[in-house]
Order: structure tokens, then sequence, then C-alpha cells
């Protein structure tokens, strides 16, 4: 710290010499390039002296960050020498990245004490450098055409602003920075310097899109302002230039499909609005198998390359850099995978599902339907459940590591497989996690659940393995035979299936799992309400979606899909509670569950609770259930009725069919004579069931 001491007075007093200085930077990558060569970050050094000089141990100060520039690299006299940005480049390379906001940068000798030169720069546009007017020279500006390596060429004196919107009584009006011009376009296309004038407020019909940009002849054209004029706050509108989302060049073929154009090379600049707020974005197509479909899921990503600086905002109020606006496919698919999701959280969220609101899209003026706007399921909202610390993604049945290794998980399963000791295998994976996984993947007995698998943990020490649940949309019948296909040798294990059931702690487990989620949040007087509430929610939306696109693609109507998940609700417990007594030899039981008084309490099975006075739910031979009961406020447990055991919580083993009753008392009311006798004598407790 001590040889930075000079250089922090150096740059107080202002005092910088030496005969190589800072001559061109770029900060900002433009669109459609992968961030290397000329559309990079790099800075040019210039040689304004006489004599050649060897660069090898000059420094780079950013910050608190440095490089050091390796020996034996030279510039001659009037010679220029640009350094890439780049941690993982060549011997030309330096492990700096440029904040694309402004900063300050050091050229500082070897000695690490005189600082040669320095240079401030502001936010540029993609695309755009800073420099010296000619080499070497004192005065600053911009140059729209970058020349790294080469002599300066047009330097322009300012950076245009980017114009703003404003809709007033129905006229959209465009304000731009003095002494510039600003052009626009209504068609989609991007507002040139050719583009239609503007000259006073535009009255024009909802739907189209507005691009405008302004211009000036001493200055970098401003960045392109877009807007969907008359569109209400609560819908979302992407737009992009119709070149880049049909045709040759495309995202987009909506007649073949697009299943292989993925990468950096099929992500196009786009802007998303709503709440009256408009982000640059990167697009890109998402998903998999509904690439063929003509209704998309989109990627959203703010990267300085397509101009983005903030990051979007969900309808939650959450800021992300990447988005994913999901189409669902149809009503049917919507609500199935909004249903299960609420189906997680009231379970007890021992899922990773990606919080999601329901918005009306709109692309380039056209309608698109009914969306979920939710986080990527990718590393930055992974990161967000880990405090914001790194994590490692696993994804699919080959384990593909997404993130970081997949080393500990192959590491995990394999344990797994062994059957290890539930308490060792609870260190390497979090046991809930894979249990309810499995559960949910039953329930539903969906079609590509050996597709849809997703892992994560923290990369830390003791970091165990979660799972993520996602596309929960491909369910079979209420009487499928999900576990014999699930576990059948000829297909994929839905995630591990076959070693749960085959485990001889973790396979009980299971299945104490399954019959108190069947006997509470699956069940009907639990899931049938939040099945309805969730139709009328979005029934309108759901309409326009289904009206949309019925006539391109086979669709459930939404009143067929709500009839659709009633029936599932109703009829999927007992015939799957019967295939997996099938699969594992278990009798099943009847487990009736009371309270008394009525509403003085609830019992808990498996940490779910059930409901009403009296609720009866089958159960599996000899595997143990954790029951719990649980007083309300002014209440307290006094036993189970026929039994010495007066815990509120045990494990109760079923060997038969059985009743069990939880009885409660007001507070206060232990030490006052036997149990029963006091019950007998008191006046019913009036509380609301």
């Amino acid at each position: 710290m001590r040889q930075w001491l000079p250089l922090t007075c150096l740059l107080f007093g202002g005092a910088v010499h030496g005969q190589v200085l800072i001559n061109e930077l770029q900060c900002a990558r433009t669109a459609g390039t992968d961030g290397k060569g000329v559309h990079g970050d790099w800075v040019e050094l210039y040689n304004a002296g006489t004599g050649r000089v060897d660069l090898g141990g000059h420094i780079l100060a950013l910050g608190m960050r440095i490089a050091r520039i390796p020996v034996g690299m030279e510039i001659g006299p009037g010679g220029h020498r640009v350094l890439w940005c780049d941690p993982h480049g060549g011997p030309e390379s330096i492990p700096l990245k440029l904040p694309r906001d402004g900063g300050t940068l050091l050229l500082v000798a070897p000695d690490g004490e005189r600082v040669l030169d320095l240079f401030r720069w502001p936010a540029l546009p993609p695309g755009v450098s800073m420099g010296r007017a000619t080499d070497g020279s004192r005065d600053w500006g911009f140059a729209p055409e970058p020349t790294p390596g080469m002599a300066n060429g047009s330097i322009l004196g300012r950076l245009l602003p980017m114009p703003a919107f404003a809709e007033r009584n129905g006229l959209l009006a465009i304000s731009g920075p003095d002494h510039a011009e600003i052009r626009y376009t209504t068609d989609g296309t991007e507002a040139g310097p050719d583009a239609e004038r503007y000259t006073g407020p535009l009255s024009l019909p909802p739907g189209l899109v507005v691009r405008a940009r302004a211009y000036a002849a001493d200055a970098v054209s401003s960045r392109e302002a877009v807007w969907m004029p008359a569109l209400a706050d609560s819908c979302w509108a992407l737009v992009i230039a119709p070149q880049d989302w049909q045709g040759p060049d495309g995202i987009a073929d909506t007649a073949n499909g697009n299943h292989a154009r993925k990468g950096k090379a099929w992500q196009r600049q786009a802007w998303v609005q709503h709440d009256g707020k408009l982000f640059p974005v990167g697009m890109a197509i998402a998903g998999s198998g509904s690439r063929s479909l003509p209704k998309r899921n989109f990627k959203l990503s703010v990267r300085d390359r397509f101009q983005g600086t903030s990051p979007v905002c969900l309808p939650d109020g959450t800021p992300w850099r990447h988005v994913t606006l999901r189409a669902d496919a149809s009503p049917n698919a919507f609500l199935r995978n909004a249903f299960i999701g609420e189906m997680v959280r009231r379970s007890g969220d021992r899922l990773e599902v990606q919080p999601a609101s329901a918005v009306p899209l709109y692309l380039n003026g056209d309608f698109q339907g009914l969306y979920r706007a939710m986080p990527a399921k990718g590393a930055e909202w992974l990161r967000s459940l880990n405090e914001g610390a790194p994590v490692e993604i696993v994804e699919g049945p080959a384990a593909v590591a997404v993130k970081g290794s997949a080393k500990g998980y192959l590491k995990a399963l394999e344990a797994l497989k062994r059957g290890i000791a539930i308490d060792s295998l609870d260190r390497l994976m979090d046991v809930e996690s894979l249990v309810e996984l499995a559960c949910f993947d039953l329930w539903t007995g969906r079609a590509d659940h050996e597709m849809n698998v997703r892992a994560w943990r923290p990369m830390q020490p003791g970091g165990r393995w979660r799972w993520v649940l996602y596309d929960m949309d491909l369910w079979a019948p209420p009487a499928d035979r999900t576990v014999q296909r699930m576990t059948g040798a000829m297909v994929p294990e839905a995630p591990f299936l076959r070693a749960i059931l085959d485990h001889p702690a973790l396979g009980e487990r299971l299945l104490a799992r399954m019959a108190a989620l069947c006997a509470t949040t699956f069940s009907p007087d639990q899931a049938l309400p939040v099945a309805d509430s969730l139709y009328a929610r979005n029934r309108r939306l759901m309409e326009l979606d289904h009206r949309r696109w019925r006539d391109q693609m086979p669709m459930v109507s939404p009143g067929d899909g709500i009839a659709a998940l009633r029936d599932h609700i109703t009829g999927r417990a007992g015939p799957l509670l019967r295939q997996l007594a099938e699969q594992g030899r278990h009798r099943l039981h009847t487990l009736t569950v009371q309270v008394e008084p009525a509403g003085a309490g609830r019992v808990a099975v498996e940490e779910l609770a059930l409901t009403g006075r009296r609720k009866t739910m089958e159960v599996f031979d000899g595997v143990p259930l954790h029951v719990h009961a649980i007083a309300r406020e002014g209440m307290e447990f006094a036993g189970w009725k026929g039994m010495e055991d007066a815990s509120a919580e045990l494990v109760l083993e079923p060997r038969s069919d059985r009743q069990l009753v939880a009885v409660f008392r007001p507070s206060g009311l232990s030490g006052q004579g036997p149990l029963q006798q006091r019950l007998e004598q008191q006046t019913p407790v009036g509380i609301a069931q």
C-alpha cells in the first residue's frame, strides 16, 4: 500500500506526465457482437515521444483494481498499442472491465509512483469510443466510428441524450436536446437520419411502435428511444426491429420452427415497456420443444451491448438482469403452472419455484396473449436465494453443469443409489427437497419429468443440493399408471424415483409425505378453492389468449382447462396411493383425525395441517407418520384421547384402520382434576371452524 501514497498525492495535485498517453478507449459493446475485437472493451496507448518505450511493468489502475502490462510489449515513437480488456485473453490483454457508466483510468510508471496519464470518461453509448481529437492532443471527444490501433479520426464534441416521450390528451409529444432534431418512425424500423422529422405532437392509433433518435452535426446521435402509445401500465410490450424478428437473420421462424438458433449470435436488440417505463434489453427465443409453436417464450437480458443500464423490474417490484416471459403455450398450461407454484408455497416451500406474475404481452404492437413474467431460472435468481453468494447449477438427466461443476452432484446421486444412511445423505442434499420433487412429479404424472430436472447448491463448504420445479404443464390423466411408468426400466426415472423407493428410510419418507399431501394441500377441500380462485382471477386474460391463438395451434379452452384441473384434484389421490401401495407391497389403512372441541386447534401430519374438525386420510401400513397437535390462541393441548402419550408430537405407525382424537382445553386449566371429567362438565367452546 505504501507505493500508492505518492500516487494519491499526484492525483489530487493534478500533476501527470509521460510520453506514453491514453489515447482512446471503448467501454460499451455493440448489439449483435460477442464483445471481442473492436466491439469489446479496449484501451489504446499512444507514444507522443521520440524514443521507443517498453511498456512492460506499466500499470493501468481503475479504482482499486490494477493491471500490469506484460514485459516485452513495446511501442515506437508516434505508434499505437491496443490493450484488450479480457481476463482470459492473450499477451495483449489486460484483466480489467471498463465500467460502461464511466470511470477514471490511470497509466502509472513501473515504479508504481509516477502517474503518466489520467483519463476520465462518462457513460458511453454502445459502439462509441472516447479519445483525443488528434493523437496525443489535449482536446477530447467522441468517436461514433472507433479507431483502435490507428490515428484518431472524426471526433465529435458532445453526446446527445435520448429523446423523451409524453402522452397528453391523446397526443404523443417527443422532446429532445437543444440544437438537435428528432427523427422518428412508426412502423417498428430504426429511426435513422433519413426518417420522418418530428415537428409537433402526434395523434397515433394504439398499437403503433414509435422509435425516435436525436441528431446533430456536431454530436454523436442519441440512443434510440422506443414507445408504444396508449399502452396500459399493466401491459408489457416488446419492441424489436422487424428484420431482427422475421426473415433470414431474424430470431423467429414461425413456419419452420427455431430449434437451433441459440447463443449470442441469436440475441437481438429489443426494448421492453411496462408500468410507464422503458428498458433496453437483449432478446432471444427461449425453451426447447416450444420453439416450434407460434406462441414463443422469450428471454430478456440486460447487457451493455444492448444498451442495458438498469435491471427490468417485475410486477412484484423485484429487479432482475435476466427475465423470462413464459408463454405456457395455452391457457390450460398457464393454469397448471400457476396452480403448482401455489401448491409448493402452501406445502412449505421445499422446492424452488420462480416467482411469476401474469401479464398481457404485445410484440411490435401485436397482442401476444397471456404470459408469466419471472426471473430466469439461472444463476442470478438462484444466487438471490443464497444471499448473493456463488452457486453451482446442474441440469437434465445427464447432469450437465450449467454453473460450476457437476462432480458434487454426481457424488450425491451415487450415494443415493448406494442407499447410504439418511443422515449422511442429508449432508450432501436436501432430502426433503428431493422427496418433494418426486411427490409433485407423481401427483401430476407429468410426461416430461426426465427433461425438466435442475438442481443447485451453494458453492461453499456444506452446501447441499436442492431442486427447482418448473415447466409443470404436461400432466397425465388422473388414473394414469404413473408409478409403473416412472419406475420402468425402459423409461428414464422421475428424478431418481426408483432409488428413493428402494432406499430403506427414504422410501418411507416419500410414502408418508405423499399420504400427507393427498390429505392436505392436494385434497379437494384445500386445492379446489385455489384452482377456482386462480381461474376467476385470470379468466379474462385466458379467454383473450385462447381467442388469439386457437386458430394457429391446438389449444384447450379455459373452461375445459379448469374442468380438467378440477377432475384431476378430485380423482388423483386414490389411484396414485394404490399404485404406491402395490409398488412397495404395503396395505392401505384409513386414519381418522379429530379435534375436540371443534376449532380449538388443528393437527398437522408431516408438517401439513389437516382442515376441519374431522378428517379421514389413507395411510400406508407400518410407514411412520409424524403427527403434531397445535392449539389455537387461548387454548392448550390436553392429550390424545385414549392414549397415555401426552406429548403434542408423536410418531404413529399405523397397522390397521384407526382413529386419533386431539383434545384441547382453555389455557390454564391443567392440574384441575381428571381431564375427561372437566371436558364433560364444561360448556362447549364456541369457536368458528
